[in-house]
């Protein structure tokens, strides 16, 4: 498995690299060697956190560098240190920090980290080029980076993409059981994974509208809830709302 992470890595970076000359974005030299560097530092994550992480952080970080040190270093985004370069930088490091933060820590232990570790991640993303780069070049340089960097964060960590997509299967599978009966507390994107650091709307509603009926169902649920950061306070009261109707499901069940 390791030679996946040796091998695949610094393939797919270097394939992402000669497709980025190949239409027409420059690339400083010594973009190989900067594949290869990824994947080693991708190889000592995966021996800490695992191999997904590993695999991961080393692509990302991969393609981080091609487009974010040596596309801005080539000019390809206009003068190395011009707004333009700097937002670039600033959403490469972002995006490769929230998604480590995240999703990528995440996968590795079972569970993301709280709320408010994401949120003081953030800040550090978003202080670090201030501190890094306004000392050694242009203000403007290193507030594009900083506030660029900021938002990738943001929008990486919080998974805002996938948040929308999860936002509107909480609502459908609301709505098929509210209005046909038919029991989709299986659909809820918090019984797959628990990554969201944002809470789902409509799953309070959900858990009311089955917990009197299937209360072991509601429990798995609320369960699950417990262990995403942001749905633990939804899941929280109907842990108990679903142990107090389990005894009454269970007591008109005829004995043997």
């Amino acid at each position: 498995m390791l030679l996946l992470l040796l091998v695949a890595s610094p393939v797919v970076t270097e394939l992402l690299g000669m497709a980025l000359m190949s239409a027409g974005l420059p690339l400083e030299r010594g973009w190989v060697l900067s594949a290869l560097f990824c994947s080693v530092a991708g190889l000592v994550v995966a021996q800490v956190l695992g191999l997904s992480a590993g695999v991961l952080l080393g692509s990302l970080s991969g393609l981080s560098t091609l487009l974010g040190l040596h596309a801005t270093k080539a000019d390809a985004f206009g003068p190395s240190l011009s707004g333009a370069a700097g937002m670039v930088v600033g959403l490469c490091l972002g995006a490769v920090a929230g998604l480590a933060c995240g999703s990528i820590s995440g996968i590795s232990i079972g569970r993301g980290p709280t709320v408010v570790r994401v949120q003081m991640a953030a800040i550090v993303t978003g202080l670090m080029p201030m501190v890094v780069w306004s000392g050694t070049t242009n203000t403007s340089y290193a507030g594009a980076v900083a506030a660029s960097a900021l938002v990738a964060f943001i929008i990486s960590a919080f998974r805002l993409p996938l948040y929308a997509v999860e936002v509107l299967a909480s609502a459908l599978a609301y709505a098929v059981e509210r209005w046909t009966g038919r029991p989709t507390l299986g659909w809820v994107p918090v019984r797959h994974h628990n990554l969201s650091y944002l809470p789902h709307p409509f799953l309070g509603r959900h858990l009311a509208l089955a917990v009197r009926s299937r209360p072991a169902e509601v429990l798995a649920v609320a369960d699950a809830c417990l262990r995403s950061p942001g749905n633990i306070v939804v899941g929280w009261p109907w842990v108990v709302q679903a142990l107090e109707s389990a005894p009454s499901e269970g007591a008109g069940e005829p004995r043997a």
